[in-house]
Order: structure tokens, then C-alpha cells, then sequence
């Protein structure tokens, strides 16, 4: 008897041993399965799309996301990661998650699409315009100007994406045209007055710096012998805004060491032109400059020619800043400039929508790159022009000249307007 009650206890203690080491076991799992239900990325989620989540959730400038259920389009992004067969289906997957956040400058541009440096570009530049996206602009000298690319033509699909109603990133709006120096992009594209359309493969070449391109674009209008000055911004760039600074603030100066700039120290007013301008550099000195806040009167150089101030007592000029849909970012920022510190009218299209605070690239373990905004901008009043862009003062739309002898559309209405307030 009492050997049946050892072995009855016993046998108890191996029982009661086997569940304690049962709840011991079943702890952990319960534990781990707690942390996988909380966890923002489920956890068989592909190694990138936890960096995008992460990089998100801590970077992106609104906390609250805009409101956006994240952590629901995250696990959707997974489940359809898994059904996805290549690259181009995670790519795809990819940007329909971060185009929930709507906002043009947070983006994913896949692996070996952008070198580090020295970017080369075809040429060309966009805007939304009805339906549809239209050229607006083409930088000199460029494939795109090379293959007979114009103003107005109509843009219906590049790289193989159609390019139709939808509104696309700033990454389609402009980094599409950017990439290795020497690689190709096919562009099929309709002139305005034509009613098929073409396909042209476009070579990407180094694009000029912003200064050159400046002193190349610079000119004197002449109209009923009144003469204003032109110059074209493809960019914003610490080299664009000083170019600017140097052709104004010694205009006389000007004049003399660029012969076909000979009346530039006569001109009475100035068109700045940031159709399809890209943005770049904060343009808060071309703001301060055409102002006319600069400091002046320094010291006296002593020549030949006598006494000279330098720096030179800067004047002001009445200017007009030209915009259309395809201008950008910086470029957009300087509309806000000119419009808050009244430098000068606002002529032509409305602009891109795309005024957030600018992109900041952050490396994937994939080598591909996820640009994303951590900062947005408004005006002084609380408003946002993303997503609406900023409208102009005098409405134009962007056409080429309507015939011989006359500038672009937007570019007449800007003489337009200086000449009105130049008298």
C-alpha cells in the first residue's frame, strides 16, 4: 500500500512537473505573438519595407501621418509584396504605400536609377495641364531640344509609364528625366499641331551649372524703345542666385564686359522666368536682392576713369516673376517670396503643388533610395500649397509665340505688366 501511494505521488510530481514546463513553454509564444499583433510591421515583412515603415513612423514631418491608417496599409503592403513576381511589382508596391502619405517629395527611387553626383538629364520638362502633361520647358542644347521637343507638345508616356490625369511625385515630375550620364530614357510624345504621336529615345547628358545657365539665358526685350531684361532660372542653386546677383548689381559693369548684353545697364524692369524650374537651393538671397536690401558703398576703387562706389548703390528694378505648372519646390517657394514681400507680380500658370519643405534621402539595405519630407512648408497665414499650387497675379497660359517677332506667351504678358509699372 504504501508502495502504491510512492509510486501515486510520484507519478503526480511528473505530471505536475510536464504542465509546468508546458505553461513555461507556451509563455514565450504567447508573449512573441503579443509583440507580432503590436508590432507596426508584421513580422515577415521583407527587410525594406520595415526601413520605410521605420524611416516613416520617426521622419516623415507630420506625426500623425496625415491621418493615414499606416500600420493597415503597411501589412496590405506585405501580403502584396509576397504576391508580387519581380522587381517592377515591388516597385509598384512600394510607391502605391508611400503615395498614401499624398505628398509629392516622400518617394522610393529604386537601386542604380541616380548616380551620386553629376547627374546627366535629357532636358525636359513638364507640367500637368488638363488631362494630361504637356513640355514646359527645354533646357539648350539638350537631347530633348535636339530631337525637336517643343513648348505645348504633349507628353504621354516616359519609360513606359503612361502619363495620363493622375497626378504623379516629384520624382515623375522631374527626377524621371535625370540619371546616369550617357544612359537613355524613351519619351513618346505628341507635337501640339500634330495628330499622331512619336517615340524618341533621349540620351542624358551633364547638364551646364546654374550660373552658366543663367548668363546664357540673360537678354535685353526691346519693345516701343523701352528695353527690360530677361533671364531664366532652370534651377535654384547657391551658383543661380549669385549669377543673378552679378548680372544686377552692377549693371553698368555688365553691360561693358558682355557686349551682347550692351543695353542691360538700360533696362527698366526684369522678367524672371522659373517655367519648369526645379527647385534646388533656399531663394531667400534673390528675394533679399530684388528687394533692393543689399548692402552698398563699402569702399572707392580709383581708375582711370576716375571714382567708383563699390559696392555700387543698388536700384531696385520692377520685376515680374513667370511661372507655369511645371515649376516646382524652391521655385514655388520664391512665387511665395515675391508675392509676401510684394517684389513683383506673379504671371502665368498656376504652379505644381509640389511646395513641401523638400526631400531628404535616406539609403535602403536594397540600394535603392526612399526621399521623404521631414518639413512643410506654409505662408504666414497657415496655408499649405501642396497638392494646390500657388496662382499667379495675371493669368497666361504657356504657348509659344503666336508668330514672328514676339516672345512666348507668358513671357509677352510679363513685359506686359513691367511696362506698366516701369513708367
Amino acid at each position: 500500500m504504501a508502495m502504491r501511494r510512492a509510486v501515486t505521488m510520484r507519478a503526480a510530481a511528473r505530471n505536475h512537473k510536464s504542465q509546468i514546463t508546458n505553461r513555461k513553454s507556451v509563455l514565450p509564444l504567447i508573449f512573441l505573438l503579443a509583440g507580432a499583433a503590436s508590432s507596426p510591421t508584421p513580422t515577415a515583412a521583407p527587410p525594406v519595407l520595415a526601413e520605410i515603415d521605420q524611416h516613416v513612423r520617426e521622419e516623415f514631418w507630420d506625426p500623425k501621418l496625415k491621418g493615414v491608417d499606416w500600420t493597415g496599409a503597411v501589412r496590405t503592403a506585405a501580403a502584396e509584396l509576397a504576391a508580387a513576381r519581380d522587381d517592377a511589382g515591388r516597385d509598384a508596391v512600394y510607391d502605391g504605400l508611400l503615395a498614401k502619405l499624398t505628398d509629392s517629395h516622400t518617394f522610393r527611387v529604386a537601386a542604380g536609377r541616380l548616380p551620386a553626383r553629376n547627374w546627366g538629364t535629357v532636358g525636359l520638362r513638364i507640367g500637368q495641364e488638363g488631362e494630361g502633361y504637356t513640355v514646359k520647358g527645354v533646357l539648350p542644347g539638350s537631347a530633348a531640344e535636339q530631337a525637336g521637343i517643343h513648348l505645348a507638345d504633349r507628353v504621354l508616356a516616359v519609360g513606359g509609364k503612361p502619363y495620363g490625369k493622375e497626378r504623379v511625385s516629384f520624382r515623375d515630375l522631374f527626377l524621371v528625366f535625370q540619371g546616369p550620364v550617357g544612359s537613355s530614357l524613351d519619351v513618346i510624345w505628341q507635337p501640339a499641331a500634330a495628330a499622331s504621336s512619336r517615340t524618341t529615345s533621349l540620351t542624358r547628358t551633364l547638364e551646364d551649372s546654374g550660373d552658366t545657365l543663367v548668363w546664357r539665358s540673360a537678354r535685353v526685350i526691346r519693345r516701343e524703345g523701352r528695353s527690360f531684361g530677361y533671364v531664366r532660372l532652370w534651377g535654384l542653386s547657391a551658383e543661380t542666385a549669385l549669377a543673378l546677383v552679378d548680372l544686377l548689381l552692377d549693371r553698368e559693369e555688365t553691360s561693358r564686359v558682355k557686349p551682347e548684353l550692351s543695353g542691360w545697364k538700360n533696362i527698366e524692369g526684369l522678367l524672371v522666368d522659373v517655367r519648369g524650374n526645379s527647385g534646388g537651393y533656399d531663394p531667400g538671397i534673390l528675394a533679399t536682392l530684388l528687394e533692393g536690401r543689399w548692402s552698398t558703398g563699402s569702399y572707392v576703387l580709383r581708375t582711370r576713369e576716375g571714382k567708383r562706389l563699390v559696392p555700387p548703390e543698388y536700384e531696385p528694378l520692377p520685376a515680374a516673376l513667370l511661372v507655369n505648372s511645371g515649376t516646382a519646390s524652391a521655385g514655388e517657394s520664391l512665387a511665395l517670396q515675391f508675392r509676401r514681400h510684394r517684389i513683383g507680380q506673379i504671371v502665368g500658370e498656376t504652379t505644381a503643388g509640389m511646395a513641401s519643405g523638400g526631400a531628404f534621402p535616406a539609403a535602403l539595405s536594397d540600394h535603392s533610395t526612399l526621399w521623404i519630407s521631414r518639413r512643410a512648408v506654409e505662408d504666414l497665414e497657415g496655408r499649405s500649397f501642396e497638392g494646390q499650387g500657388v496662382s499667379p497675379d495675371i493669368s497666361a497660359a504657356d504657348r509659344p509665340p503666336a508668330r514672328e517677332g514676339v516672345e512666348d506667351a507668358i513671357v509677352e504678358a510679363g513685359i506686359r505688366a513691367l511696362a506698366g509699372r516701369a513708367r
